[in-house]
């Protein structure tokens, strides 16, 4: 978004993007239950990774909007 402001509609497009990985998650945690010792806790490990990462999206999302002049 080189020389583009950035809209609160943008931010809110990003925050949904988070959303429906969120969804994904969810089904391969469901799928958890089929996996062995080893392949579940490496399972584990990327949804506790990925969870991270979009905690982290947020709280920048979040400062973001705070920066909006939303009128």
């Amino acid at each position: 978004m080189e020389n583009e402001k950035i809209t609160a509609a943008y931010v809110m497009q990003k925050i949904d993007q988070i959303m429906e990985g969120t969804a994904a998650l969810r089904e391969g945690i469901a799928m958890l239950e089929h996996l062995d010792e080893g392949a579940a806790a490496a399972a584990s490990n990327m949804v506790e990774a990925r969870e991270k990462t979009n905690q982290q999206m947020l709280a920048l999302l979040g400062k973001v909007v705070d920066k909006l002049e939303i009128k």
